[in-house]
């Protein structure tokens, strides 16, 4: 879904600051996310750590009882794949109802275990504290005994930036806060920042607001996710033909969110594109 391919968007900028909070080493390389089975599994994030470990991160917002059970059909996956790497696994549980899953398998001989990250237990002064503007947006997942405060710090804190990049940001937060209830504070506290951007002009934003029709809202969010595409396909093959930004630019949701799947691991801009 686009909203799934948002949220992993958000959470690979802030990456540095997640491997730190797991006390895990920077990232080397990003991985394949699509595994062959008989039902086709595409992972959030596989990242090659620099120590060697395989790192294989899954977002979660609601409970899920299969997790267990489909963290290791992956551990199974990413060992068949890099047999010679040692698995790393966090579930990142980014949701607004208490945590019920559990981490562990102990049935017979089977013994498996993974981490789960609750983002309520993390102080929100530990991202806010960032020095990566991507990396402060985290904070509105994070516990804070006055959640206003914590996103005024972090609006706060992006005012320098230039406007366009201004919007792109408080987007992000946008889609973060829906998590925890908290995004009609993000728009009341945007539209009290005295600079000269429209955050309301932003398709992600206008999520939730009941006047936008449906087929506007498809295009916004056909317009947001190619923007985040081209970003980062920018980032890592540089420059991006213009006949390339032309297909993205008329692409609808579904073609962007496999092309989106696939920009990870492909190594090669022609890959991300091969339909």
């Amino acid at each position: 879904m686009h909203y799934d391919t948002r949220i992993k968007l958000i959470f690979q900028e802030a990456l540095p600051g997640l491997l730190r909070l797991l006390g895990l080493p920077a990232a080397a390389e990003y991985l394949t996310v699509e595994f062959p089975k008989s039902q086709k599994a595409v992972s959030d994030l596989v990242i090659r750590l620099v120590d060697g470990r395989i790192l294989h991160v899954e977002f979660q917002s609601k409970n899920d009882s299969r997790m267990v059970w489909r963290c290791l059909d992956y551990w199974r996956a990413i060992g068949e794949q890099w047999p010679a790497g040692d698995i790393v696994q966090v579930v990142v549980f980014m949701g607004d109802e208490n945590l019920r899953m559990v981490s562990r398998i102990d049935r017979g001989e089977l013994h498996y275990r993974y981490t789960i990250l609750d983002l309520r237990d993390v102080p929100a002064s530990v991202f806010l504290s960032s020095e990566s503007e991507s990396e402060r947006a985290i904070a509105v997942l994070c516990h804070s005994e006055d959640p206003r405060a914590t996103i005024e710090a972090i609006l706060g804190s992006w005012k320098h930036l230039p406007a366009k990049e201004l919007t792109e940001k408080i987007a992000n937060l946008s889609v973060l806060s829906q998590l925890r209830k908290r995004d009609t504070i993000v728009r009341e506290v945007a539209d009290a920042m005295p600079v000269e951007i429209d955050i309301r002009e932003n398709a992600f934003y206008k999520w939730g607001v009941e006047e936008a029709t449906p087929k506007a809202e498809a295009r916004g969010e056909a317009k947001g996710e190619g923007k985040l595409i081209v970003k980062y396909l920018q980032h890592k093959f540089g420059t991006v033909p213009d006949y390339t930004l032309s297909r993205i630019a008329n692409a609808d949701v579904a073609t962007l969110d496999r092309w989106a799947d696939r920009m990870y691991s492909a190594a090669t801009l022609d890959a991300v594109f091969a339909d």
